[in-house]
């Protein structure tokens, strides 16, 4: 059996190309925003493959599904919350240095909605600011998690969202001007969790497409190609790097390699890297400035890992063990399987 790069390790390739993106003023454009697209996609394929063989669409399903999903992602967004708040409130009396030099969405929310996102990490409240600057890609994951069970019962479903989502991009137009507006509102993001669910389930025709090394190749390949092409990334870049995206999740899916060592730990580190990185640059500001030099850039990664493996050990961990130890919800075999009913599927899951 061959070792190979798993779905652990390309999280944490993910993670990094965001945080980079902020910390270091020399990045290539592009990469950060196909990562968090990757993100979306490998999203939309786990949900649908977890809804589809371990929570089901009954009810006792849905409900642990629910709890899972705001397990995995609230208690360590709301310490990274506080911890980001913390380190504004530090580096406002420490310097000088405006910390939206990290991303202009970094600061302490001004207004009783934006603390409302904070707390809920709901689409529909604003995000201008956030003691965590990068929570608008979480709102939408948060979105789309509750509209996942309908794509991952009926495929047909998530044919709707990715070409409906498609359709609704290409309202905007792919010029560079409407790229923000594509890549960060709620509804243009559709595309990339339909792809997802679509990939899920269609996964026992495209596993025989399963390329492991080749398909992350091409990814990283096509990520440079703002190279030659500068407006790339802003226009159709994004999409094609999505297509690519879930070329690689579904050669990393595949039973037919075991993942290099670490593979669960760099899964672990993902997440928080995502959370703290922004945190992580602002403690520096102080001392470097906000120029964000290759040297600035090493050493918050390096204080993002230590915080991060804190947080993995201390609060993750924890809580994933207190998950598994949750009884079971009662069996349900019909409840795995969308009814032969028109209709009546949709009633089982809102009944």
């Amino acid at each position: 059996m061959h070792i190979r790069l798993g779905l652990g390790h390309w999280r944490l390739l993910l993670a990094l190309l965001v945080a980079v993106s902020h910390l270091w003023s020399f990045m290539l454009p592009g990469p950060a925003a196909y990562a968090v697209w990757g993100f979306f996609v490998l999203s939309g394929f786990l949900m649908c493959l977890v809804l589809q063989e371990k929570y089901g669409f009954g009810r006792q399903g849905l409900l642990r599904y629910g709890l899972q999903r705001f397990l995995r992602i609230f208690p360590s967004f709301w310490l990274a919350s506080l911890l980001g708040a913390v380190a504004l409130i530090w580096v406002a009396h420490a310097s000088n240095h405006d910390p939206r030099a990290l991303n202009p969405g970094f600061g302490l929310p001004q207004s009783l909605p934006e603390w409302g996102f904070l707390a809920t990490l709901l689409p529909v409240f604003p995000r201008w600011n956030g003691p965590v600057p990068v929570a608008n890609a979480l709102s939408i994951e948060v979105g789309f998690y509750l509209l996942m069970p309908l794509m991952a019962a009926r495929r047909w479903l998530a044919w709707i969202g990715l070409l409906a989502g498609s359709a609704w991009a290409a309202s905007y137009g792919f010029s560079v001007a409407s790229f923000a507006d594509r890549y960060a509102l709620f509804w243009p993001c559709a595309p990339a969790f339909a792809l997802g669910a679509l990939l899920c389930h269609y996964r026992q025709q495209l596993v025989r497409w399963a390329r492991p090394e080749l398909s992350v190749t091409v990814w990283l390949l096509h990520s440079a190609f703002w190279l030659l092409g500068r407006s790339w990334p802003w226009s159709f870049g994004l999409y094609v790097s999505a297509l690519l995206s879930a070329w690689v999740v579904i050669s990393l899916y595949s039973t037919e390699h075991r993942p290099w060592p670490g593979d669960r730990l760099a899964g672990e580190l993902s997440y928080p890297i995502y959370l703290l990185h922004t945190t992580a640059g602002a403690v520096l500001l102080p001392w470097f400035g906000t120029a964000r030099s290759a040297l600035f850039a090493v050493l918050a990664l390096l204080l993002t890992l230590l915080a991060s493996w804190a947080m993995v050990l201390l609060l993750e961990r924890p809580i994933s063990n207190w998950k598994r130890a949750l009884p079971a919800p009662a069996a349900d075999p019909a409840a795995h399987r969308p009814s032969q009913g028109r209709w009546s599927w949709l009633k089982r899951v809102w009944t």
